[in-house]
This record gives structure tokens, sequence and C-alpha cells, in this order.
């Protein structure tokens, strides 16, 4: 018996039900992974994010090689050609089996319904499974039978619904029979050109140090991540964010080890330890919103009415929003830090994601790519979820007359500027009383630029946006 696992966000052996369900009912298991360069850029993925991908990819192949399963890497046009490379390998290989684990969103999701309509004549056996997420996508529904669009009634129901077999992933590989296949990953052509300059020393390759890292973070600060996960400078996360995002650690093995901690309670205990949890349900929660109202993944507004929203655009100022250079040190911090790591703490996401689509009143749309193009986190759902709710045009969104106050911000999360030091050069000297908002004379001392806007009028005319829209 021969089966075949498409690898596709699951860069990993541990809690991977695909793979696992095909080791346990084959003695013959391949693997595949079909590659797109058209796939990476319709979705914006961040070139350090598909550097940390093609990298994970060639130590998975390692790892499956011990237990005698051949990845082979195919290259792809798109979406639309994978349904009958699918085909061909199987019929090459004399294959019975297929076994993938599902993505969200449109375009992923019609791609395998594609592939099941060819093979359902075949007499090839198709399985799919769910990995990102502990319940079935749209399976966790109010009274009414609808999907939730709220956080805190779908994590209510989430939990009254969560057993402990739902976190039955511990599995041990055997070796496979032996196949004629042998991996091509060392000599396949990724054609993969280096743009980025995150420093890759921040997110070490491999299954084996994500599992480190979540060990490592459960040993030390998850208790204290209740207290200190709003302070940029403290290294108060778990930054698995990454790991998370391209499949190499899966959120099940997370809540387990979590758990463990806490004497297996999900909502009470130890409150860094639900908090953190809080954190992998809302990226569940996400996941569940892009399945049940897919316009979200084709660039649409979950609240209808802000489509009338007239956005402001203004080259200049979105350059400068980009390179951080608008004259609100936290927010051009924010902005170094993602240049720099691929990566931006998650309350400086929501303020600066804030701060572009209210005090700039720019399109949440641009913020949303230009996050995706940089991020090493990358995640669809989760980024698209943080931008509309920061821009007030999503699911469970702030009120589009919560405003966050850079100037606040900067001052009750990075109290003596610390963060903002450490990556804006020109101000490292500066101290706490003048390094939240500089008066001109140090400015112009420092080289650095003046405020791009007036935070008092950008707040109303982004109120007067908003009202026109919903009055219209």
């Amino acid at each position: 018996m021969k089966t075949l696992v498409w690898l596709r966000n699951d860069l990993r052996m541990d809690d991977n039900p695909a793979l696992r369900e095909a080791c346990k009912l084959s003695e013959e298991v391949h693997s595949i992974y079909i590659y797109s360069k058209n796939q990476n850029n319709k979705h914006n993925d961040a070139n350090c994010k598909i550097d940390f991908f093609i990298e994970n990819l060639k130590d998975l192949a390692k790892s499956l090689s011990k237990v005698n399963i051949p990845l082979t890497v195919i290259y792809s046009d798109g979406f639309n050609d994978n349904a009958e490379i699918i085909k061909q390998y199987i019929e090459l290989n004399s294959i019975e089996k297929i076994f993938w684990n599902n993505q969200f969103g449109e375009d992923e999701i019609n791609r395998d319904e594609s592939v099941k309509d060819l093979l359902q004549n075949s007499n090839i056996e198709i399985k799919t499974f769910d990995e990102q997420v502990v319940f079935e996508p749209g399976s966790i529904l109010t009274g009414e039978g609808k999907p939730y669009s709220v956080f805190t009634p779908f994590k209510r129901k989430w939990i009254e619904n969560f057993t402990l077999d739902k976190l039955d992933i511990e599995f041990k590989y055997t070796e496979k029979k032996s196949t004629k296949i042998k991996s091509n990953i060392n000599d396949f052509n990724f054609n993969f050109q280096k743009t980025h300059s995150v420093d890759m020393s921040l997110w070490p390759i491999g299954e084996h140090e994500a599992q480190m890292r979540l060990h490592s973070y459960l040993d030390k600060n998850i208790f204290k991540y209740a207290q200190d996960r709003n302070d940029p400078i403290i290294d108060g996360t778990s930054r698995l964010s990454a790991y998370l995002a391209s499949g190499i650690i899966s959120p099940k093995r997370c809540i387990l080890e979590a758990l463990k901690l806490n004497n297996f309670e999900l909502d009470s205990g130890e409150k860094g330890i639900v908090k953190w949890i809080d954190e992998i349900i809302w990226r569940e929660f996400y996941k569940n919103i892009m399945f049940s109202f897919p316009k979200v993944s084709r660039g649409q507004p979950f609240q209808e009415y802000t489509k009338k929203i007239k956005w402001r655009f203004n080259d200049d100022e979105l350059n400068a929003w980009k390179s951080g250079n608008t004259g609100f040190p936290i927010i051009d911090a924010a902005m170094k830090q993602l240049i720099n790591e691929g990566w931006m703490h998650n309350r400086l996401r929501m303020v600066v994601a804030m701060f572009f689509t209210k005090n700039m009143l720019h399109d949440w749309r641009l913020g949303e790519e230009f996050f995706m193009q940089n991020l090493i986190d990358g995640d669809f759902s989760s980024n698209n979820g943080g931008w509309q709710w920061s821009s007030s045009t999503g699911t469970d969104a702030a009120p589009y007359f919560r405003i966050f106050n850079p100037l606040t911000q900067s001052k009750n999360f990075d109290s003596n500027g610390l963060f903002i030091k450490k990556y804006i050069n020109e101000l490292k000297d500066l101290d706490k009383k003048d390094i939240h908002d500089p008066d001109e004379s140090i400015r112009n001392h420092c080289n650095y630029p003046s405020q791009m806007l007036d935070l008092k009028q950008s707040r109303l005319r982004a109120i007067d946006a908003f009202n026109d829209a919903k009055n219209t």
C-alpha cells in the first residue's frame, strides 16, 4: 500500500495528522511539496518568510529521510496546475492514497476541490485533516447555528466543547519501506533571490529548534506573560509565531505543553498561561472568520458600511510610514523592527495599524499588504484580522472612534524609551522626558523628522470619515 502526503503549511513531523495517518496505514509513504513563486507573490509572502520556509523544508526532508520517506519538490506555475501535477505523480508512482492537511483561504480551498474532482474517478482514496485548528472550521457555532463574529463568545464555546482527547497527538514514527524515489531537495532550483535584510539568526531553522523555543519559553517566561506581553522591550512573548505560521510547530502542541503547567485548566489557574492560550485561540478564531466569511480573503471588509469610507492616499506619507520616518518615535521604531527582524511586537502592530488607518486615513489593505510582504510570521487570516480590527472594518473590531494615541502608548508601554533607543539610533542619547516626542530643536539636532501630521486634527478627520460612511 502506497500513500502520498502532500505537504503545504505543515513542515513538521510532530502532530502532522496527514503524515501520521499515512504512516499508520501504509508500508510505503511518499511526500511532495509543490513550490510556486506565483503563489508566493499572489499572497504577498515576505522574502524573509520564503527564505525561512525553504530552509525549514530542507530540514524536514532530512527528518523524513530517517524513516525512509522521500520528499519530492515540484515546481508549479500557480494554483491551477496543482491537480494535474498530483495526478501525474500518482500515476507515475502507483500511489493508492493521498492525504493532506487543509489550508485556509479561497484559492487554497478551490485548488483542493479541483484535485478531488480530478481524482474522484481514479479509485484514489483521499483524506484531509485540520492541523491548524483544534476544532473543524465552521463547527463552533452560536445557538442559532451561525458562525461567531465576536471573539469572547467564540472562546467561551470553544472551551465548553474542549476535551483533552483533542490533544491526543503523540506518535512514534518507525521506518517505512524504502522507495526507489530519492529526495530532490538538494538539487531543486528554488530560484530564490534574497532581497531582505532580516537577521535570520533570530529564527533558528528546524522543528527541533521550534520545540526548544517552546519549552524554553514555558520554563522561563510564560508565567509573566499577562504582565509583560505589552512591553516591547521585554522578551515577554514566545516568538513562536514564525514557526506557527509555516507549520513548523502546531497549535495543539503549544496548547498541550502549556496545559501541562496549569493542571490542564483552560480558563483558571496561572494568568500568564491562560492569556497565552487565549492568543492561540485568537488565531483559530480568525481562521474560522476566513472560512465562514470568504469575502475577507478577497480583500473585502467585514463591516459592509466601511466600503464607503473615503480613504486618503499620499505617496510621501506612505513611504515615510514604510521607512519609519513619520516623526513619531514609537511608530518609527516599530517599523524599523519590522524591517530588521521580520517581526513586530503585537501591541505595536495594533498601534502602527491604527495610526495608519485612522491618523493617516490610508486604506487598511495597503498596510495589510506591506506587513505580509515583510513579516516572517505572516499569517493571512491573523494579519487580515488584526488589520481589520485596528481599522474598525472587521469582526469584533475596535470602535471607529477608539483611536490609540501613539504618544500615550509610547509612554505607557515604553516608559523609559528603551525600545525606541534600540531601533532609532538618532534618539539613543535622549532622556525619557524627551524621547517620546522630542521638540523641534532636538529633532533638528538629532536629524530626526518632524511629525508628519497633527494627532488631534487627524483623529477628528477619521471620525468624520467613518461617520460619513455610516450615514451615507
